[in-house]
């Protein structure tokens, strides 16, 4: 067969990278418009201070009377909330200058946790550096277009410090940066508990950094207990616990979209509500009896599951990690957390961003030998809210329809996504993706550790 010459050949070449950047363009432009819309105008136009309200409002009295810190919260958050918070309450006139500086908190926790996702994952592509500029771009509308990104942003949630926390520790952790990762991980579970099953990675694969994290823990406690009383000290673990094992962390509610909840789900029925119930209240399903404890059962046998799947996994190659080793693991980690967490809610996958991007570097990197897989990353990021916004999600998925059919008319397309489950099934899909990706990982002596 008669070659082409190189002329031809740099020409095709040259056309196909110009086609390339060109769609990469349009790509982020439309996510940043996106972003401007759902992530910068809402939130700005919406104060939307209830959630954050239901979790300040101790430290506001405490800040008022200067009595210890007394939560009727089931699910508080923690000290390390309350050491960001007060400032935050001291230095704001009103209501309107707090929503403010949360979003712009949170904008900074945005921009950090993506350049340490970057810089994470900088090393795995080829050294000549031509392709990793584009991936970036890709990525930064990755992020943009994120819906549960958006949401957290417009309710002044706290995942964007957690994901912030989490990214810092894996890129410490990637540089055995061992007290850096200790108080990272351990920061954020004193925000919110999710994080600490990080500490378990740690526990398996890197004792001493457990070590100091469960140390650094201990010293973030004993700071809340003198500032704050022992709600935020000795107490706040116990407390979280003693709540994990009841209802509080939302085993029967409709937005509910963990793998035990979903069980919960086909145990139990979603009654109408009555004509004099508060519409602001929310649903909860209805779950008693055999059903009830069937659905318990099999929730945290599942988990009991997945963990031990987890464990193997990370022992079964050896002890020897590879840098995409490790982001591989971690970023497992982070997406089957989100399954198996007694409470998950849409927002809350957020905190899958860096899973994703590895997902997406991985298989870029190895171009079209894994189209399979890409096809899993797509619907996986179509259903998480990642390509289209997420009224049209909610069309394209035909919840409508789904409502009409199950009875569940009284649910707007916004419950009913997150009622039956789609997310979930998207971070099945991310599972598996990550999962397969990582097969194949690369064991080029330059990455290892």
């Amino acid at each position: 067969m008669q070659e082409r010459p190189w002329g031809l050949a740099s020409a095709s070449a040259s056309r196909r990278r110009v086609a390339l950047w060109t769609v990469t363009a349009l790509a982020l432009c439309y996510a940043a418009l996106h972003f401007a819309v759902s992530g910068v105008r809402f939130p700005l136009d919406h104060p939307n201070l209830g959630k954050f309200e239901e979790h300040a409002a101790p430290l506001r009295e405490h800040l008022a009377t200067g009595e210890p810190v007394h939560s009727r919260h089931p699910e508080q958050y923690g000290p390390v909330f309350f050491f960001v918070m007060e400032p935050l309450l001291r230095g704001t006139a009103n209501d309107v200058a707090l929503a403010n500086a949360l979003y712009a908190l949170q904008i900074v926790c945005l921009i950090g946790s993506f350049l340490l996702t970057c810089a994470a994952l900088k090393p795995l592509a080829p050294p000549d550096g031509e392709r990793w500029p584009m991936l970036v771009v890709w990525l930064a509308a990755i992020w943009l277009n994120f819906s549960p990104l958006h949401t957290i942003l417009a309710v002044k949630s706290v995942e964007t410090w957690e994901l912030l926390l989490i990214s810092v520790a894996l890129y410490a952790h990637l540089r055995s940066w061992r007290w850096m990762t200790a108080v990272a991980l351990a920061s954020a579970g004193l925000i919110k508990v999710l994080p600490f099953v990080f500490l378990y990675y740690l526990l398996i694969t890197d004792r001493r950094s457990f070590a100091y994290a469960c140390l650094a823990a201990v010293m973030l406690l004993a700071a809340g207990q003198l500032l704050y009383g022992s709600e935020m000290g000795s107490g706040y673990l116990p407390r979280i616990v003693a709540g994990a094992a009841g209802d509080s962390y939302g085993l029967n509610w409709h937005e509910n979209l963990s793998l035990k909840a979903a069980l919960a789900k086909l145990f139990g029925h979603l009654p109408l509500p009555t004509h004099d119930a508060a519409r602001t209240s929310g649903y909860f399903i209805t779950l008693t009896g055999w059903r009830r404890t069937a659905a318990i059962l099999l929730g945290d046998a599942s988990v009991v599951v997945g963990g031990v799947w987890l464990t193997w996994s990370w022992l079964r190659h050896g002890s020897t990690r590879s840098r995409e080793r490790t982001i591989g693991e971690w970023s497992m980690l982070a997406v089957v957390l989100l399954m198996l967490s007694p409470n998950t809610i849409f927002e809350y996958v957020t905190l899958a961003l860096g899973a994703i991007s590895y997902a997406f570097v991985r298989l870029a990197l190895a171009g079209r030998r894994n189209m399979s897989t890409w096809f899993l990353f797509v619907a996986s990021l179509f259903l998480l809210g990642g390509l289209v916004p997420r009224t049209l999600l909610s069309r394209l998925t035909l919840v409508a329809v789904i409502n009409d059919w199950t009875g569940n008319v009284h649910l707007t397309p916004s419950e009913a996504y997150q009622y039956y489950c789609f997310p979930l099934a998207g971070l099945l899909l991310l599972a598996l993706t990550i999962w397969r990706a990582t097969a194949t990982h690369t064991t080029d002596p330059r990455l290892v550790q």
